[in-house]
């Protein structure tokens, strides 16, 4: 067996030098040209060489005899005396297990003396290939080399199979001889390091933020300190992530003007990616210890599939690489997006990895002495590394704490986390706040300008700037070097907390976040990819201590949260960029925040916490068919609602505590009343509280509810993390609840992913139903949501009736259920049940 190599950029200088050649028993064409323009190609080979078997793929790179080639054609004619050649091809389809059976199965069953055939396998598939593809390949022990063909315009990617040019197809070559001896090789030179990031825009191969930020902004705060990014680094750095099953590395090609990164695959939106180092020079002495080898064997022709993340433009290292290996045999092969190598344990579709084939028919070769290579060294790459370690402990410390809470491995830590920024959330601050006392400064940092943003930009580009806020306070608590142990927690749609660990005293503390605030209002924060949105941001920070700059205790941990709230509340009122626990004018607002945790402390412990009932009507009928279970707390004898205390008590340990006593109430009620149907709100908050979350599901465990309980979500245009609370929400469901969105109305920016829910009521907002009497866009807007709704089989319920005329309105909109105090106010448990008896509608 021997093979002979040709490169050329045109046809005619091919058809030149191939003038003298003999038939090939086998041809394979590598090269850059569209799909469009190979025909004619095509048609000269099959004219020129009607016996051979003629395969190829298109790609944006080439080997020909160990040099890189970006243009024209690779194209290698090989020859053999003692081998049987046969091959196949397949269209894809979406079953890629069934593709796979049809490519091999005529290989298989014509070989059944010699199932471990080796072969060459090629495909041109728009989706990443699965790893059941090669299923039956698997199981009849064959060993395949190949790769995916590619394009720069992935629409003119191309496979050529014998007189045809197709797409979307998959070609096998299997070479029958017992006596074929095949040494196959793969290198994998690369690494993971650092915390998963999530995509949050990209288009195709366009990268453009990662975890709301620029993607180049991510790249230079992890590789380079946020000092200048050169291509040559970021390159050195792929992004890895998982796509069914299969490893995608995406590699940095270009750095765009406005901040994106044009990688070499696609990376979806809302896919995990982590960093990959590549380091060429350690591939190349690991090419050095595996190609000895070939020095020695009798190989007569290699063939190479490399992956595209391999190439670097004006690397010496890749160039010494290839010449490694061909300096024991001449080299020719293909950059693929995708590798298919077969080890013990079966073929996958690699990435980042070179692979080779190797043959020989005879035992008649000459070995090669293998030249020492001197190898290139090109630009360090320690210290990009060194940066992304630093950076990624710095990360990890962060999180440690917070984690390290979570005694029950068995728990998902992704309650500890906010979906947009990445960062850990409120939960996550309480549980360290009660559990942990290394926490010595606490500052809430507020967007002051936010509802103006989200007013001319909407709500996707104000969740963008956190991100982009949270990724500034890092950097510019970083920036000087001084460790301050800090933590970032995302409290609210625009409020931030950084916790600080290290001793520093108040004072100093104060020193950092005025000059933080500072620097962040003086920064340039962009709205969207384009340059010409430049927003700057406005801030208020209220900052608390454990201790004042005398030592004088201001503050237990477990009300930190509290004090540097008001703080921050009192900063904003009195137009201040800070505010400090320790100053006279806040001590006033602190205890009375305290005093109210105490009163319901102790109206828990006193069993004076406990819910009153608002019946809910039938628009049609008029009968009450359900009451939403409502907080009320008796204090001084007085029954009081939440609305004075709820948002400080979640802040604190008492609010799941509240949350799991109204539903043991409800639960004794639903007992006690087989026929009732009660509705109990539950917020974000109490999804990610694992407590919380255990006590319902042993409720729905313990109880047949069918459709008796509703759980109404407030707060949910707050949602991020759809993913993570719909399985959640179905498994209730699919345990007898029914799901109600409550306050729906002109607030939600994601009416698309809020349906995604699939909830069976709206619950419309009392801001757009108070004055819908007398207000026509108001109207409007309830007769499109009403309409909307009924389309897609959900139910509405307008709360706050509170006149005959809203009622009527209602009425004849044909909104469902309403709720209101013109209707019923909320009732204790005792007049509640009276009035199902005596007046069970409001007619």
């Amino acid at each position: 067996m021997y093979s002979n190599s040709f490169y050329c950029t045109s046809l005619a200088a091919f058809i030149a030098q191939i003038k003298d050649q003999a038939t090939p028993d086998l041809i394979q064409i590598y090269g850059t040209l569209p799909a469009k323009e190979m025909t004619e190609w095509v048609t000269t080979l099959a004219s020129l060489f009607p016996s051979a078997c003629r395969i190829g793929m298109s790609c944006e790179h080439h080997i020909f005899n160990g040099e890189i080639k970006s243009t024209g054609m690779t194209v290698i004619f090989s020859y053999f005396e003692n081998t049987t050649l046969k091959h196949h091809c397949v269209p894809f389809s979406t079953q890629q297990e069934d593709v796979g059976n049809a490519l091999f199965e005529p290989f298989v069953s014509a070989s059944d003396s010699t199932p471990s055939l080796p072969y060459i396998v090629l495909t041109d598939n728009r989706e990443f290939l699965s790893d059941t593809f090669f299923n039956y390949p698997n199981e009849h022990q064959c060993l395949i080399s190949g790769g995916r063909a590619g394009h720069a315009d992935s629409a003119q990617s191309w496979l050529l199979y014998q007189d045809k040019i197709l797409q979307n197809h998959a070609l096998a070559v299997g070479f029958l001889n017992p006596d074929l001896l095949v040494h196959r090789e793969i290198f994998v030179d690369s690494i993971t390091i650092g915390q998963r990031m999530l995509v949050t825009s990209s288009d195709g191969c366009l990268l453009k933020r990662l975890d709301h930020v620029p993607a180049q902004q991510i790249y230079q705060r992890c590789l380079t300190n946020g000092e200048h990014l050169p291509l040559s680094v970021a390159s050195q750095f792929a992004l890895q992530t998982i796509l069914d099953g299969v490893e995608v590395n995406a590699v940095p090609l270009k750095l765009e003007h406005n901040g994106a990164l044009t990688m070499s695959e696609p990376l979806a939106e809302g896919s995990r990616v982590q960093f990959l180092y590549i380091n060429p020079i350690h591939s190349t002495y690991s090419a050095t210890l595996k190609t000895q080898e070939l020095a020695f064997l009798e190989t007569q022709s290699i063939f190479v599939f490399k992956c595209i993340s391999r190439y670097q433009a004006n690397s010496q290292a890749t160039s010494d690489n290839m010449r490694l290996i061909n300096n024991a045999q001449t080299v020719n092969g293909v950059y693929c997006y995708g590798e298919f190598y077969s080890s013990p344990v079966g073929t996958k579709s690699r990435q980042h990895a070179l692979t080779y084939v190797a043959f020989n028919e005879s035992a008649s070769g000459s070995n090669k002495e293998t030249k020492a290579l001197k190898l290139a060294t090109n630009e360090n790459p320690i210290f990009p590394i060194l940066n992304l370690i630093n950076n990624t402990l710095l990360d990890i410390e962060q999180e440690r704490k917070s984690l390290s809470l979570c005694k029950n491995s068995a728990i998902e830590n992704s309650w500890l986390y906010d979906f947009q920024t990445g960062l850990l959330n409120r939960y996550a601050l309480l549980s360290r706040l009660q559990n942990d006392n290394d926490i010595v400064h606490l500052a809430v940092v507020k967007i002051r300008n936010f509802s103006l943003i989200n007013e001319q930009y909407g709500y996707s580009v104000a969740d963008d700037l956190v991100a982009q806020l949270a990724h500034q306070l890092k950097h510019q608590l970083t920036a000087g070097g001084e460790k301050l142990g800090f933590i970032c927690y995302r409290l609210s749609a625009n409020e931030i907390a950084v916790s600080i660990d290290h001793q520093i005293s108040p004072k100093r503390a104060l020193q950092v976040f005025h000059q933080l605030i500072e620097n962040i209002e003086e920064g340039v924060f962009t709205s969207s990819d384009s340059v010409k949105d430049i927003l700057t941001l406005t801030l208020s920070v209220g900052l608390a201590s454990i201790k004042d700059n005398d030592g004088r205790i201001l503050s237990k941990h477990e009300h930190l949260l509290i004090q540097a709230s008001e703080a921050r509340r009192i900063a904003q009122s009195n137009n201040l960029p800070l505010a400090w626990n320790g100053d006279n004018h806040l001590d006033a607002a602190s205890g009375e925040n305290l005093e109210w945790i105490q009163t319901i402390r102790q109206a828990l412990e006193q069993d004076k916490v406990y819910p009153y009932f608002q019946p809910c009507f039938d628009s049609q009928s008029g009968q009450q068919i359900s009451a939403e279970a409502l907080l009320r707390v008796e204090i001084d004898g007085q029954v009081v609602g939440p609305f004075a205390f709820l948002n400080l008590i979640k802040q604190t340990q008492l609010y799941p505590k509240i949350t799991q006593l109204m539903l043991a109430q409800c639960e004794r009620l639903l007992n006690q009343y087989p026929t009732v149907q009660l509705a109990l709100n539950l917020s974000i908050l109490d999804f990610k509280n694992d407590k919380t979350l255990a006590v319902l599901r042993d409720f729905f465990r313990r109880n047949q509810v069918l459709g008796r309980l509703t759980l109404e979500i407030t707060e949910s245009e707050s949602i991020q993390d759809y993913e993570w609370i719909n399985p959640i929400l179905r498994e209730f469901r699919q345990a007898g609840a029914l799901l109600a969105i409550d306050d729906f109305g002109a607030g939600y920016s994601n009416l698309e992913k809020l349906i995604s829910l699939e909830p069976d009521i709206l619950k419309l907002d009392g801001s757009i139903i108070k004055n819908i009497d007398h207000d026509k866009k108001m109207q409007k807007l309830v007769v499109s949501i009403n309409k909307l709704a009924h389309s897609l089989d959900i139910k509405t319920q307008a709360e706050f009736v509170h006149s005959q005329a809203v009622k009527d309105f209602l009425v004849d909109i044909g909104v469902d259920y309403l709720q209101g105090f013109h209707l019923a106010t909320p009732l204790s448990e005792q007049q509640w049940i009276k009035t199902l008896i005596e007046q069970p509608s409001f007619d």
